[in-house]
C-alpha cells in the first residue's frame, strides 16, 4: 500500500492512496474514539516506553515522563546523540525508529486501513523545508529501519503545494501557469515556499524558514499569560508540561468569535483554580511571532536579497497549511495584508500528508523539482594560513535533481599544503557581506584525509598533528554529490598515489 506520512511535531498524519482518492487515515484512541492523526508523543515509566495513542493515554497518570515535540529537537541531534526520557537515555535515531515502528504496527492494528497480513507499506515522507541534511538522513533512515519502504522525501510546503494543485487546479480547471506561496506554520517550525506550477509540473522557486517557530511557542505564550494572571511563578517542569497540554487544547478550540479562554491550572497545581484570559490579550502576545512569519514569507517572495517583495498581485494564492495556521489571528493578519489571495486549506493539519500521497501515486502524474534550502560549505585556509574562509559548495536555492536524474556535483582540485586534510563542514541559513555564514548554523562531523602517503595506513587520523608539508605535484580532488533528498556525500582522491576515501556527510553528533 502507498501512503503519505507527515511526521509532525505534535501530530503525525497519514494519507492513503486509494484508486485516485487520498483519504486521511484515522486511528483509534485508547478510549475507543477515532481521530485523524497519530500523537507524536512518547512516554516512559520504570524502563517501559510507550508511543503515540498509548503514550497520550498515560499523560495524566502519575510517574510517567513524557517526551513532546521530539521532531523539533532533530535539527540539533545526530543519529548517536542520546536523548533523556524519564530514567532512560536512548539514541536519537533509535528513539525515532521505535516511534515509527509503533506507528507501523498501529496502522495495521488500530487504524481504519484494511491491510493484508504482512502487506508492504511504501511511504512518501516529508521534512520541514529548512531541515538540515542530517535531519533528512535521520528521517529517511528511521522510516527504513521501522519497516517502511521509502518512496521519496519531499519538503512539507512542497507537498502542500501538490495538495493545493490537486484540489484547486484539478482535471476540471484550465491549464495555466501560476505561482503559489505556501505558508506552512506547524507545531514546531515555520516554512514558506514559492512554487511555480505549470499543469502538474511543480518547481520550487525559493524557500525560507524558521527552525524553531510554531504552535509550541504559542502554547508557551498562553501558559505564561495564564500564570501571570494568577500571579504564579517558579512552576515545576512537570506541572508546566501538563499545563502546556491544557493550553494547547484550549488554543486548538479557538474560533474567530471566541472572546475568552479558561485555563484550568488546578489540573497540575493544587488549589490554583481556573484563570480566564481574553483572546485579545493572547493575540497581542502572539502578534510578534506572526509578524515574524510574514517577514520570512516575504523574504521567500524576493528574487534576490535586498530586493522588494514580489508584487503579491502576481501570486495566485497564499496557501495556509499546518495545524497552527488555524489560529484565527494568523488568517486575520494575512488577509489584512493580502486580501482575497489568502486561502486556507480545508485540512490544514493534513495538507502535507495528502500531498505526499498524491506525489506517491504515479497515476496522478505530478512531478516536483526541489531546491537546496540552505548553504553548505567547508572552512578553508586563506592568505597562506593567516585567515580562514567559507567555501560554499552548494548554494542555497540550487536546483536538486528530479527522480531518476543524476546527482548534482561540485568538485575542488588543488595542490595540498599540509600532511593532512582536516575538513570542517557547515550548513547555514544565509551569508553575510563578506561571505561568512549567518543565520541558523549547523556544524557537521569533521573528516580527515591523508595527503602524505606515509599516513595512508593510519586508522585514526584525529590524533595526528596537522603540519605544513607541500607534496610537490600531488593533486587532490574533492568530489561532492547531492541527491534529490538533499543528502550530501564526498569522495576525496589523491591523484598522485591513487588513495581515495568516501564519506556520507552528516551533522555533528
Amino acid at each position: 500500500m502507498l501512503l503519505g506520512i507527515d511526521y509532525g511535531t505534535t501530530r503525525t498524519v497519514v494519507a492513503a492512496v486509494d484508486r485516485g482518492n487520498y483519504p486521511v487515515v484515522s486511528f483509534q484512541t485508547e478510549s475507543g474514539d477515532a481521530q485523524e492523526w497519530y500523537p507524536s508523543l512518547l512516554a516512559e515509566r520504570g524502563g517501559e516506553l510507550l508511543y503515540g495513542p498509548a503514550a497520550a493515554a498515560r499523560q495524566n497518570e502519575p510517574g510517567w515522563a513524557l517526551l513532546r515535540s521530539f521532531k523539533r529537537r532533530l535539527a540539533a541531534l545526530g543519529p548517536e546523540s542520546e536523548v533523556s526520557i524519564g530514567g532512560q537515555k536512548v539514541g536519537a535515531l533509535d528513539l525515532l525508529t521505535q516511534f515509527l515502528a509503533q506507528l507501523r504496527r498501529d496502522l495495521a492494528e488500530r487504524s481504519n486501513l484494511r491491510l493484508k497480513t504482512r502487506e508492504k507499506l511504501a511511504a512518501m515522507i516529508s521534512v520541514p523545508a529548512n531541515s538540515n541534511s542530517n535531519q533528512r538522513f535521520m528521517t529517511i533512515e528511521a522510516f527504513r529501519r521501522a519497516g517502511f519502504e521509502v518512496a521519496g522525501l519531499i519538503n512539507e510546503p512542497s507537498a502542500a503545494g501538490i495538495e493545493y494543485a490537486h484540489r484547486f487546479l484539478g482535471d476540471g480547471a484550465p491549464a495555466r501557469r501560476e505561482h503559489v506561496v505556501v505558508y506552512d506554520l506547524g507545531g514546531g517550525t515555520f516554512d514558506a515556499s514559492v512554487i511555480d506550477i505549470a499543469e502538474r509540473r511543480h518547481e520550487v522557486v525559493r524557500s525560507e524558514g524558521v527552525a524553531r517557530l510554531g504552535g509550541d511557542d504559542f502554547d508557551q505564550l498562553l501558559l505564561d499569560l495564564a500564570l501571570d494572571r494568577a500571579g504564579l511563578s517558579g512552576v515545576p517542569e512537570t506541572a508546566r508540561e501538563r499545563l502546556l497540554e491544557e493550553c494547547r487544547e484550549k488554543k486548538e478550540g479557538l474560533h474567530p468569535n471566541t472572546r475568552k479562554l479558561a485555563i484550568d491550572l488546578s489540573i497540575a497545581l493544587e488549589g490554583a483554580g481556573e484563570v480566564v484570559v481574553s483572546t485579545a490579550d493572547f493575540y497581542d502576545r502572539c502578534q510578534p511571532l506572526i509578524e515574524r512569519t510574514v517577514e520570512v514569507m516575504e523574504q521567500a517572495m524576493r528574487r534576490s536579497p535586498g530586493e522588494a517583495a514580489s508584487d503579491w498581485r502576481s501570486v495566485a494564492a497564499i496557501y495556509l497549511v499546518g495545524g497552527s495556521s488555524e489560529l484565527p489571528a494568523v488568517a486575520r493578519l494575512l488577509r489584512e495584508r493580502y486580501g482575497r489571495n489568502v486561502r486556507k486549506s480545508p485540512y490544514p493539519h493534513a495538507s502535507a500528508a495528502i500531498g505526499l500521497a498524491i506525489a506517491a501515486d504515479a497515476g496522478a502524474g505530478y512531478t516536483l523539482r526541489e531546491r537546496f534550502t540552505r548553504h553548505f560549505g567547508v572552512w578553508r585556509e586563506a592568505e597562506a594560513g593567516r585567515e580562514i574562509a567559507f567555501d560554499v559548495l552548494f548554494e542555497k536555492d540550487t536546483l536538486l535533481p528530479a527522480n531518476g536524474q543524476p546527482t548534482v556535483t561540485r568538485a575542488r582540485r588543488y595542490l595540498p599544503a599540509h600532511n593532512l586534510g582536516h575538513f570542517r563542514y557547515l550548513e547555514c541559513g544565509g551569508l553575510g557581506a563578506a561571505g561568512e555564514p549567518t543565520g541558523d548554523l549547523t556544524p557537521w562531523d569533521e573528516i580527515y584525509f591523508p595527503f602524505d602517503p606515509a599516513l595512508e595506513g593510519e586508522a585514526d587520523l584525529k590524533g595526528v598533528p596537522v603540519a605544513r608539508a607541500p607534496l610537490g605535484e600531488g593533486v587532490v580532488e574533492e568530489i561532492y554529490s547531492c541527491d534529490r533528498n538533499g543528502i550530501i556525500a564526498v569522495e576525496i582522491v589523491n591523484h598522485a598515489t591513487g588513495a581515495r576515501r568516501s564519506y556520507r556527510l552528516r551533522g555533528k553528533r
